[in-house]
């Protein structure tokens, strides 16, 4: 058995200020006996506690009671002979003379024994032992008063024979070529660990790589992406402060472990919609990053509207210039309607990938995603047209009849006195129509100017094929404006909503009354 003399140079400081030795602690009257607790594991898979009998007789302990701070539990006709041992585990299962009905709380709890007459005989409060990992708490002579922390001896003499680390992992497996691999271990000894080594053969290339503790015993070493069909041997060594060591598997070094690279599926780096709540007819540009070492032959995304079924998906293949980044467009959509959506990567070898990630159990798909059944797949909606809340210009007719004209429309919630505000074309240039004095539009009201040649007010003409339309105040700060390089391409073009920021070609005019 192993104590502290070394562990307290090399590990954190805790609640206890590290686990020195200490003499057992009590609380309440403790009556003689024969047995006692004498190691407890409580970092372990699973917890386990451990008592001793250090008469020279066997001992029935039918009726005694173990506990920690809230669950008591009773062992069941059983005898332990002179100077031996026997052990319970503590995983909460409550199966009679093998397992407690609790757990010991690596943080540390008082574990009490009691006698069949319900005297307490034995009690130890155990030290935060989370930073020892696969480490005891036991006796340092078999019942004598010393606790320390110890390697696990269970059902066997806590001697003073230093022993080997204890070194805990499992053998690699489902290495693909698309990524690395973190290799974790958990080392751990009670003279403490001077390091734990990775041996890796790839083909002819040998290394010998310490291994970086990450806390609580862990150590973790990161093998790089390897090509499909690499072969590599390895083997863990830790060695403990005394030159002890430790080997995973444990036929190493003679017998190495090994794992075989395979192909693996390609994986989506990111996805990104150009907007996730658009305005209606706007369109939704995907830009979508995919990865595969042996390559990507294509990414799709389907899609369905509102709660269509998932038989019903429309198919956009997304195009790519490097095989890298690929995009695609779901075209737009009318107000408040639901897109929803997912996307599939395939490589060359016919491996695909879904994102969102689908997870497929014997034929079951677990994960909350499933491709076929369109509920449960990410959805974009469409959002109402925003409103300028402002005097807008609001709808234009450039070949009209018997004049062209130009709305305005009051998008506030009060009137607005717009006498001497101006109305120009060809980007404020030239001669303005002047709004005559005394006028008022009303809140979600309108106003008419009808230009052209022999029109009342026509001071200009408006081009068919667009221009610049500028409406400025009295001071001539400009209030609103549709630009050349925005108008939509025909003589008649109105705002979607009336004051709303989206223009369109609508099919008639709406001279003086609501877009809507």
């Amino acid at each position: 058995m192993k104590n502290l003399k070394y562990l307290l140079a090399i590990t954190l400081v805790t609640l206890f200020s590290c686990v020195e030795d200490e003499v057992m602690e009590t609380a309440g009257p403790i009556v003689s006996g024969a047995v006692k607790l004498n190691e407890i594991m409580s970092t372990g898979e699973p917890d386990w506690i451990e008592l001793y009998n250090g008469s020279d007789a066997s001992v029935n302990i039918s009726g005694y009671k173990i506990s920690d701070t809230s669950q008591e539990w009773t062992i069941d006709n059983l005898t332990i002979p002179a100077g031996g041992f026997v052990s319970f585990n503590c995983d909460d299962s409550n199966v009679p003379n093998v397992a407690t009905n609790f757990k010991i709380s690596s943080a540390g709890e008082k574990i009490t024994l009691k006698n069949a007459a319900g005297e307490i005989i034995d009690e130890i409060t155990t030290p935060n032992m989370a930073s020892q990992i696969g480490l005891t708490y036991g006796r340092e002579v078999d019942g004598g008063d010393v606790w320390v922390v110890m390697s696990p001896t269970k059902n066997k003499a806590n001697s003073t024979v230093s022993e080997a680390p204890l070194l805990t992992a499992s053998l690699i497996a489902d290495v693909n070529d698309n990524t690395y691999y973190d290799f974790k271990v958990i080392a751990s000894d009670a003279d403490g660990i001077r390091d734990v080594k990775m041996y890796l053969e790839i083909g002819s290339g040998i290394s010998f790589i310490e291994m970086a503790p990450i806390g609580g015993g862990e150590y973790i070493y990161r093998i790089p992406a390897l090509a499909t069909g690499t072969v590599v041997k390895y083997y863990v060594v830790a060695t403990d402060e005394s030159g002890s060591k430790s080997y995973f598997p444990a036929s190493a070094p003679g017998t190495k472990a090994s794992f075989t690279v395979v192909n693996g599926k390609p994986m989506f780096v990111s996805v990104i919609p150009s907007n996730e709540n658009p305005s209606e007819d706007e369109a939704i540009n995907f830009t979508v990053t995919a990865y595969d070492k042996t390559g990507v032959k294509e990414v799709r995304l389907y899609y369905v509207l509102n709660n269509a079924l998932a038989t019903t998906k429309s198919t956009i293949i997304l195009t790519t210039t490097d095989n890298i980044t690929f995009t695609g467009t779901v075209p737009g959509q009318v107000d408040g309607a639901k897109i929803a959506y997912y996307l599939r990567v395939e490589d060359n070898a016919g491996l695909r990938t879904y994102y969102p990630e689908e997870v497929v159990v014997d034929g079951v798909v677990t994960s909350p995603f499933d491709h076929d059944v369109a509920s449960t797949w990410p959805f974009i909606t469409v959002a109402p047209l925003a409103i300028l809340n402002q005097l807008v210009i609001n709808e234009i007719n450039a070949s009209g009849v018997p004049y062209d004209f130009i709305e305005l429309y009051n998008a506030t919630n009060a009137a607005i006195d717009i006498s001497g505000y101006k109305v120009y074309d060809t980007g404020g240039i030239g001669v303005a129509y002047v709004i005559p004095a005394g006028t008022n539009i009303a809140s979600k009201g309108f106003y008419l100017i009808e230009t052209g040649s022999g029109s009342p007010q026509g001071q200009f003409g408006i081009s068919g094929t667009g221009e610049d339309i500028t409406l400025v105040n009295t001071t001539g700060q400009m209030v609103d404006q549709l630009l050349k390089v925005d108008w939509p391409g025909s003589p008649l073009v109105a705002r979607k909503l009336d004051g709303a920021a989206k223009w369109v070609v609508p099919t008639k005019e709406t001279k003086g009354t609501t877009n809507n």
